[in-house]
């Protein structure tokens, strides 16, 4: 009964609110955008709204664990699983690092959502194509981070339906390396288990930072060892994760 009642009342709050939002977000826009290159009055009300999600529903919980690993005068392609949409506003919940999002075309065409992804100039890419419709984010990618604005990629390309950490494709590995960034690993947990139907579930939304992968050993090392290395650190520390979370539990 409590999580039907909560359920309700946030859904009817963060309409109302998100609404709101949106209309600030485009007369901040309209203020901003002719100096603001990099969009990032934009981001930082990003911040503000995405954190208000889960502050505004007392049934969930939000930890940010490896702040320390973000260089805040450091330039990074970030790679991070993908469980579901939440995950974009966890991954706005990152401290101290303007970034532009890499998404799929089609999610442009997404109400409201959409059109702030325009207004942030975040980066379209088209995977339903050839490889290069596909890689055709590079020159905007690198445009971005020859400027010191990070890159956010979900390298497995999609949604995981089974929460799982599933194959990586090269896109992100291949932009750090002509870039000569740093790749900063992230994983998310908890994505997957915040709603039960349409009511929402008490849940703990985790995102774990992890140490960068150097531009040197980027630079050096082949693409595909990178990705490897990546990938495996990716599903090591999601494991690890779910059992953190799981001995938690068990402790209460």
């Amino acid at each position: 009964m409590l999580t039907t009642v909560v359920s309700v009342l946030y859904y009817l709050v963060l309409l109302v609110w998100s609404l709101a939002y949106f209309v600030f977000m485009l007369l901040l826009f309209a203020l901003t955008v002719a100096f603001d290159r990099e969009r990032k009055a934009l981001h930082a009300a990003s911040r503000l709204w995405a954190r208000s999600i889960f502050l505004l529903n007392p049934l969930w919980r939000l930890r940010i664990q490896g702040r320390e690993y973000i260089d805040p005068k450091g330039t990074y392609v970030v790679t991070v699983n993908h469980q579901s949409m939440v995950d974009i506003p966890l991954m706005y919940a990152l401290p101290r690092l303007n970034f532009k999002w890499v998404a799929k075309s089609g999610v442009y065409k997404w109400p409201l959502f959409g059109v702030v992804l325009w207004l942030h100039g975040d980066i379209t890419v088209d995977d339903r194509g050839s490889v290069r419709k596909a890689l055709g984010f590079m020159t905007k990618g690198l445009e971005h981070l020859r400027r010191g604005t990070s890159i956010i990629i979900f390298p497995e390309g999609s949604r995981s339906r089974d929460g799982e950490v599933h194959n990586f494709k090269e896109g992100a590995f291949l932009l750090a390396r002509e870039a000569g960034v740093a790749i900063l690993p992230c994983v998310i947990d908890g994505a997957k288990t915040f709603v039960k139907g349409w009511r929402l579930q008490r849940n703990t939304f985790t995102v774990r930072i992890t140490p960068p992968v150097p531009a040197g050993e980027v630079m050096q090392t082949p693409v595909r060892e990178v990705l490897v290395q990546v990938r495996e650190r990716t599903v090591g520390t999601l494991a690890d994760l779910r059992g953190g979370e799981k001995k938690t539990q068990q402790e209460r």
